[in-house]
């Protein structure tokens, strides 16, 4: 459970109440479920430390590998433990405030080295299907994507791009199989605003890069200029 919003005319009783709302509620690390400290936000010490040294450098961010359709992806963390085990949490236990209390100052920092060079038109998060949005409840790219948008002042766009119809799960699939599956599956709701513009595509976990290179094709087949990708993890043998 959150932690009840105090008014902003008692901001000093905001420690005591969390101290209190930690008693009745014990938080727990979302790796190795240890009882966290009352400073210690969604990670304990020695798993914010590890997660901490698994980010990549600058150079080792951008993704060596050449796309089709995308120009230029990169990545916060390779796909390994804890990052896997957080992502889990965010996706599948619902646990979405993990997104800022564990990642959004590497989030931040890497939205502004990201557009500070690239005028993008928009952020825009990796769509998934109604169906699937129902059932989650939340597109987890949609959150990891409002916060690139608000920390690098790119406008965050959540209706251009959609997902025409539910297509199964990627992660039995070979690369081949894969684009097979998700040919056509996006449409861009307003192609003319596309025309000569930039985008910079955002989710949670970069595998193959099947999902992101049949975007960048919608989006170039109706004439964007650029296509870039940022996630925040990636599995360390792509294909």
């Amino acid at each position: 459970p959150k932690i009840p919003p105090m008014p902003k005319a008692f901001p000093h009783l905001r420690l005591y109440l969390e101290a209190l709302w930690r008693l009745i509620y014990p938080a727990q690390c979302a790796v190795c479920q240890a009882s966290l400290e009352l400073e210690e936000k969604g990670l304990c010490a020695s798993c914010a430390a590890h997660l901490k040294t698994l980010r990549f450098s600058p150079e080792e961010a951008a993704v060596g590998q050449n796309f089709e359709f995308l120009d230029e992806a990169w990545s916060l963390y390779p796909y390994r433990s804890p990052v896997k085990e957080i992502l889990f949490g965010i996706k599948f236990l619902k646990k979405r405030w993990l997104i800022s209390s564990v990642f959004e100052e590497d989030l931040s920092e890497m939205a502004l080295r990201i557009t500070g060079d690239t005028p993008y038109e928009a952020v825009i998060p990796v769509p998934i299907h109604l169906s699937r949005l129902v059932d989650r409840e939340f597109n987890q790219s949609a959150l990891i994507a409002a916060k690139v948008a608000a920390s690098s002042g790119t406008p965050l766009d959540l209706s251009r791009l959609q997902k025409r119809f539910a297509t199964p799960s990627q992660n039995q699939l070979f690369r081949e199989e894969r684009k097979v599956n998700l040919y056509k599956a996006f449409k861009i709701s307003a192609a003319q605003t596309v025309k000569g513009k930039r985008f910079l595509l955002v989710d949670d976990i970069l595998t193959t890069g099947a999902t992101a290179e049949e975007i960048a094709r919608t989006l170039k087949e109706q004439g964007a200029e650029q296509v870039d990708l940022f996630t925040l993890a990636r599995t360390e043998i792509l294909g």
